[in-house]
């Protein structure tokens, strides 16, 4: 039986390292990434985003590469940055209201037909988007 598959954006994986509302149920799901109960799928700018979002909470150096090191070994699966995924991401972003960089989440989890679970507000206006429960 296929594991059921979900993508996750940013403000998921940036509470895996934080202390802050819903840092546990983020947690949770990342849990149940790795004991194998779910897939994680996640373009390849999630990695960016989350040490960049820990950059401005005032995080060291040395924590900064404590999280990357801890991205990497997650296992995620990655989907690169490409002119179909690009191209989805530019009609979500137009039909939605959304930066770009939102949009490139809610297109995989178009292209992929499974939920994008956020914390981001703003990222509901997407029809596939659940935000974290």
């Amino acid at each position: 039986m296929a594991r059921e598959k979900k993508v996750i954006d940013a403000s998921i994986a940036v509470k895996w390292f934080t202390n802050e509302p819903d840092s546990d149920k983020a947690i949770k799901l990342r849990d149940e990434h790795c004991t194998g109960n779910i897939l994680l799928i996640a373009p390849e700018l999630l990695f960016i985003e989350v040490l960049n979002a820990l950059r401005y909470k005032g995080q060291s150096a040395e924590t900064l590469s404590i999280a990357n090191k801890a991205l990497s070994d997650l296992q995620i699966h990655v989907e690169k940055l490409n002119t179909f995924l690009l191209e989805k991401a530019i009609t979500t972003a137009l039909k939605h209201d959304l930066s770009l960089y939102d949009a490139v989440y809610g297109a995989l989890a178009n292209i992929y037909g499974i939920p994008l679970i956020t914390a981001d507000k703003a990222m509901q206006k997407m029809p596939n988007a659940k935000i974290l429960e």
